[in-house]
């Protein structure tokens, strides 16, 4: 329990570096100003006593603390090999509970000067509850920040980031770093860059393997990213924040610049690869000829286009950067891929990584939700599969598909020969007039040319879309949904009656028409059409 303890308070102390190591000191009534949010609220608990009956842990208001110690951080925070340690008042860590004395010594003896000097306080020794409050009125709006590809480059191009090794032209040694297990070092390794969460896990003390001492991400990445913007701080040089705020507030992540132009990483990673249905081809000949013939068609994959698509390599490979079937092999699972096949991995619609789950959550965005947000949801067909699994590479010789150059040129072929059929918009009626269920309301004149236009162009630029879609009428099956793609669909009432159909549950015409339109205004976000304004569309007799 005390070992369980105290790795507890190891990541809640280091929690400090999470939301910065300044420590301000305020008065009694500003810490319980009713209703506060802040985005520096860090919770200080320490190991359990041997009854159990623990004060509540503190909610610690990290920015305040640093404001009035004048962001002195050494006020708190002890330096070793010339940077500061983010851990309260020591280098390492100590035993059980030492840290209740470490904590009350310090704090209170700071807050006792504070208020000689200024005659601002903090709690004293007799005033336990302000500190340890089960119910603080005080709460947090932190919000985690996202190293994305922007903020990437942003570094990268930092002409203040300097490389450690001279030879070395780019900066990416001044943050990535390779570990050596055994001998507990790291070291620069040109090439194999990663994201940092592959080693250093949100967790405390869960990296490679449970018990190995790897720090977790916040703290790992507070004692670069902050130590960092504090040295430089200290040089008058630019930097980024060294308070919780500015990195933690909603606000200041608003504030920060986003690049719009920014070169693509190389890890040696291919433009354009094709999946197939194996993990490797080995060298007996007779066996790769039966592995190809019972897989599916190949899938032409544009990695270059995806990686433009997505905020960081991690959308997809959530390890590590190596290969898919590193970890998902084709024909058995593995602990190391949680035992999930590769075809799985691959086609899982729950999994954001897996293809089709990325491209299930891509369909709710509101360009595309105001058809896929009605269409049924209906078991895959062989004809679906086609739209991915589209090489055939079951008469292709087996030295060509063990050749990634080969396999490379045959998916990028794949690419270009795709192509997108678009229709004649003068060829589509400009207005269709709703007249069949007339009453109440004057017929209803629908500018269903201009509605056309404005689905074709929120495709134009998708790249995912026009790849699926293939041409311009398979939009016009969002509305007329049960008709195939052709310029001349039925009408509504072809299918729907007056009233609706009790036995088949198909709703009347009335219902149709509403349920179609107003769903999809409300999905792709249409405020110029309200469901209530019955007369943006049936002027009123």
């Amino acid at each position: 329990m005390l070992k369980q303890r105290s790795l507890r308070l190891l990541l809640v102390t280091t929690a400090f570096l999470f939301l910065f190591p300044f420590f301000v000191f305020a008065s009694v009534k500003i810490m319980e100003d009713p209703g506060e949010k802040r985005p520096d609220i860090l919770t200080i608990d320490i190991p359990s006593s041997p009854d159990h009956k623990d004060m509540p842990p503190v909610q610690f208001k990290h920015d305040l603390h640093t404001q009035a110690v004048e962001g002195e951080c050494i006020k708190c925070h002890d330096n070793k090999e010339g940077k500061p340690v983010f851990k309260f008042k020591r280098t390492e860590d100590v035993e059980g509970r030492s840290y209740m004395d470490l904590y009350h010594e310090n704090c209170v003896a700071c807050h006792a000067d504070m208020k000689g000097k200024t005659g601002e306080k903090g709690p004293l020794e007799a005033e336990c509850r302000v500190c340890h409050n089960a119910k603080p009125a005080t709460g947090s709006s932190w919000v985690g920040i996202d190293f994305d590809r922007s903020l990437h480059y942003t570094h990268e191009k930092a002409k203040t980031i300097k490389s450690g090794i001279k030879s070395e032209e780019t900066n990416c040694n001044a943050c990535h770093h390779s570990a050596n297990m055994k001998a507990r070092t790291t070291f620069y390794e040109k090439g194999q860059e990663s994201a940092c969460v592959y080693c250093h896990k949100p967790d405390s003390d869960k990296g490679f393997e449970v018990g190995n001492g790897i720090r977790s991400s916040r703290e790992a990445a507070h004692d670069s990213c902050v130590a960092c913007h504090l040295t430089m701080t200290e040089q008058k040089a630019e930097t980024g924040p060294v308070d919780c705020a500015g990195c933690h507030a909603a606000e200041n992540q608003k504030k920060i610049k986003t690049n719009t132009d920014i070169p693509r990483l190389d890890r040696n990673q291919p433009d354009q690869v094709l999946l197939t249905g194996w993990t490797d081809l080995g060298q007996n000949d007779e066996v790769n000829k039966k592995r190809i013939a019972q897989s599916m068609d190949a899938v032409p994959f544009d990695h270059k286009a995806h990686e433009a698509k997505d905020l960081s390599c991690k959308e997809c490979h959530h390890e590590t950067l190596n290969k898919c079937a590193s970890c998902h092999a084709a024909d058995k699972g593995e602990e190391k891929g949680g035992y999930i096949k590769l075809g799985r991995a691959m086609h899982d619609p729950n999994a954001s990584q897996s293809c089709i789950g990325c491209h299930t959550e891509k369909q709710a965005a509101k360009e595309c939700a105001g058809c896929h947000a009605q269409l049924p949801k209906k078991a895959t067909k062989d004809q679906d599969c086609a739209a991915c699994h589209s090489v055939d590479v079951k008469s292709k010789p087996t030295a060509m598909l063990k050749n990634t150059a080969a396999t490379g040129s045959m998916a990028k072929a794949a690419i270009n020969a795709r192509t997108y059929e678009k229709v004649n918009l003068n060829d589509i009626p400009e207005t269709v007039v709703i007249n069949t269920i007339e009453g109440e309301y004057k017929a209803s004149e629908f500018p269903h040319r201009m509605v056309v236009d404005a689905i074709f162009k929120q495709v134009e630029n998708n790249t995912m879309a026009k790849a699926f879609h293939k041409n311009d009428l398979t939009m016009c099956v969002g509305c007329h949904h049960n008709s195939p793609a052709t310029m001349t669909p039925p009408k509504c009432a072809s299918c729907h009656d007056i009233k609706p159909d009790l036995t088949t549950g198909k709703p009347g015409l009335k219902a149709a028409y509403h349920g179609q339109c107003i769903t999809c205004h409300q999905e792709m976000e249409v405020t110029s059409v309200l469901p209530t304004d019955c007369t943006k569309c049936h002027e009123k007799k």
